[in-house]
């Protein structure tokens, strides 16, 4: 959205511009393109550059050190359009197929298997209408700027060898969805995958789903490891798919283990079919 806002607006400032040429200056007619596209360049460049600087002022009243009660739809809106940019800026041309299955009121955990680092940046951005927060390891909340919206959104950092820390990040996420104020992501794989196969899955992470009594939204993504290996010679096509939701009665009475190897399944097949099913 904010891509498509900067464009328009390039392009009618470069149109008044090369308009302002033609009364004043009235350049021989070849020189109206090269106007155009330079102008264009320029109020692109400078809306860019605008855009990131109104976000890095809006970011400055987080306090990094506090923990936020309450979710702010403002922030989470803001940090998604901000999300969806860069993903486009990176040269992302992102598909998403089914999402009118993802609920539109009740919250949900957010479950898909990961390829690259670009995986919550497209997905969150894709999915900015949405209170979201995810789960992420906590060496992602020392980038600077971009973790002071990670904390007012109330993602929720993971240290991975700390299995006391996994209990409480699981239960923290398990009540921000049961209170309605966010959706939840996760990354069942624990870690980046660029194989054919799925890794093993965390099933710890499905206790969110049973705890806070709430449906599962699972979910595959394609193409986001060729981001850095295209930019920026050319666009990068990725593929997000919602598979299915997965309501809360079908899991209720499941164990965790069963409900990995539901959700693995799920993808799996989904993955192997290239998306067809």
């Amino acid at each position: 959205m904010i891509d498509i806002i900067i464009t328009v607006v390039s392009i009618a400032l470069s149109y008044y511009y090369t308009a302002f040429m033609h009364v004043f200056a009235n350049p021989a007619p070849y020189k109206y393109i090269v106007v155009f596209i330079v102008s264009f360049l320029i109020c692109w460049a400078a809306l860019f550059i605008l855009f990131g600087i109104i976000c890095v002022i809006i970011s400055l009243p987080v306090n990094i050190n506090k923990e936020y009660a309450g979710t702010s739809r403002f922030y989470t809106t803001l940090f998604g359009l901000m999300l969806e940019f860069a993903g486009f800026v990176s040269g992302a041309r992102v598909i998403v197929n089914g999402r009118d299955k993802i609920p539109r009121k009740d919250r949900f955990l957010f479950v898909s298997n990961h390829r690259s680092n670009y995986d919550p940046i497209i997905q969150c951005g894709e999915m900015k209408l949405q209170p979201m927060a995810f789960i992420s390891k906590r060496a992602n909340f020392r980038i600077p700027f971009i973790r002071r919206y990670m904390v007012r959104c109330r993602y929720i950092p993971l240290e991975r060898k700390n299995m006391r820390n996994g209990a409480e990040a699981v239960m923290k996420a398990a009540r921000m969805i049961s209170s309605g104020q966010s959706c939840i992501g996760v990354y069942p794989e624990g870690t980046r995958n660029t194989g054919g196969n799925l890794l093993d899955f965390h099933n710890g992470c499905f206790k969110i789903a049973l705890w806070a009594k709430c449906p599962i939204v699972v979910s595959v993504i394609r193409g986001t490891e060729n981001i850095c290996k295209n930019f920026p010679l050319r666009r990068t096509k990725v593929v997000m798919d919602i598979i299915d939701v997965i309501p809360y009665n079908k899991i209720e009475h499941m164990k965790t283990g069963e409900i990995s190897e539901l959700v693995r399944n799920m993808m799996e097949e989904h993955l192997k079919s290239g998306g067809k099913k």
